[in-house]
């Protein structure tokens, strides 16, 4: 039985019984398990976004800036006037 004094079946070991130990517990059907989860679930989500946007936001911003940028001189230059531009600008080697 290891040990030289046997402390007794599982759950009884052997132990003094515990006294002034107050369990308390409430009823599954009186509990409240989403009390208010998509309420905070909603500002959270927003607090967390508005958290972040300046780093999203700014990068996100100077891209699309770029592009559209990038774009209009595109078009710009298969225009006349793009062609008219560039046209003493060639280098010929």
């Amino acid at each position: 039985m290891g040990g030289g004094k046997w402390m007794g079946w599982w759950g009884h070991l052997g132990a003094p019984k515990q006294r002034g130990i107050a369990i308390y517990s409430l009823s599954p059907y009186e509990q409240r398990a989403f009390a208010g989860a998509l309420h905070q679930a909603v500002f959270n989500t927003f607090r967390r976004v508005t958290g972040q946007i300046f780093y999203i936001g700014v990068p996100v911003g100077l891209a699309y800036t770029v592009f559209t940028w990038g774009k209009e001189n595109h078009h710009w230059r298969l225009t006349k006037a793009g062609h008219a531009y560039y046209e003493g600008s060639t280098r010929e080697h």
